[in-house]
């Protein structure tokens, strides 16, 4: 009954989030979220059965001056022989004079739903770096209320939360990545209003075998905005046990992205992506983008845990397997 009542908790906490008016901000834009869960769900954390390791980056409209540039790390993993896991990690993101960082960490318990089957329950508390030097504008209008402040180092705390279901064929999560607890003092009612703009995150997608080595995954990630903008990643990938991983994503009226991904190791692997848009009227975004992302994925280093695994329907010999089969 307690472990009902938790899942009950939050799936009431999140429906609030979808539908109340609380403060948040957008994540950063990136292709093939599956790859990077955590980042938009803490309930992931853990759900690799590893000790996982993360690096990231995005170079927007390579070749443009102070054009968007994104790094990130995070690390998650079981804790000991229990359902409970950690994740944590952090990023800096930077567009002209704003530079963006934000630390999190993660906690999700696991609940076997049945013997091919799991429903991971996260929650997130985080804090939250801005700096903004309007030194680094040619300011025209000195009387515009965009520009009549500087942020330096402000500070807040934030949370998030998700819940995330899994089999070996499907994967379905929704979160609310990021809650602000308190506001910045952006210069005028405009700034506040962006950067205050809530964000609900959608992820899910199919995994199924082609042929006797090769498998196929299809994802859609939709990502809900309040007064903005909603967009709509679909994704698809082909995976062969020798490692080698492709595929394409597309942003319906808004981009098109090739992805590359090749297994070094049992343990380490390396994902590229190259991003163009599909609005050619904007010179700006010709350049495309780039991103760039290097996977651990250690099981040696956690103890086995056979509650964790997908059980098979005859037999009682459990299959360590991974929700990306990485």
């Amino acid at each position: 009954m307690k472990g009902c009542g938790c899942i009950a908790l939050l799936i009431l906490t999140l429906c609030q989030g979808i539908f109340l008016n609380s403060l948040g901000q957008q994540s950063t834009l990136m292709n093939y979220a599956v790859i990077h869960p955590l980042i938009l769900n803490p309930a992931l954390a853990g759900t690799r059965n590893s000790v996982a390791i993360d690096l990231y980056t995005r170079q927007q409209w390579l070749g443009i001056e102070d054009a968007p540039s994104f790094y990130s790390a995070a690390m998650d993993f079981p804790i000991n022989e229990s359902m409970a896991s950690l994740g944590f990690g952090g990023w800096s993101e930077q567009t002209g004079p704003l530079m963006y960082n934000r630390l999190f960490i993660d906690y999700a318990y696991l609940v076997r739903v049945s013997r091919r089957a799991f429903l991971s329950l996260g929650i997130r508390a985080g804090a939250d770096h801005f700096n903004l030097n309007l030194n680094q504008l040619q300011i025209i209008d000195y009387n515009d209320p965009e520009f009549s402040g500087a942020i330096q180092n402000e500070f807040r705390p934030s949370w998030g939360t998700g819940i995330w279901f899994y089999t070996p064929t499907v994967f379905l999560g929704v979160s609310l990545p990021h809650r602000p607890l308190s506001n910045i003092s952006w210069a005028s009612e405009a700034a506040r209003g962006f950067e205050s703009a809530h964000e609900t995150d959608l992820l899910g997608g199919l995994h199924f075998n082609v042929a006797k080595k090769t498998k196929i995954t299809i994802s859609a990630l939709h990502r809900f905005v309040q007064n903005d903008i909603a967009t709509t990643d679909l994704g698809f990938l082909v995976q062969h046990s020798q490692g080698l991983k492709y595929g394409l994503i597309y942003r319906p009226n808004i981009a098109v992205a090739a992805l590359f991904g090749l297994n070094i190791t049992d343990e380490i692997g390396f994902f590229y992506s190259y991003e163009t848009s599909l609005d050619r009227s904007q010179p700006i975004v010709k350049n495309g983008s780039h991103e760039l992302s290097i996977l651990f994925n250690f099981t040696g280093w956690i103890k086995y845990n056979r509650d964790r695994l997908f059980k098979r329907k005859k037999v009682e010999k459990e299959e360590l397997n991974s929700i990306r089969y990485f």
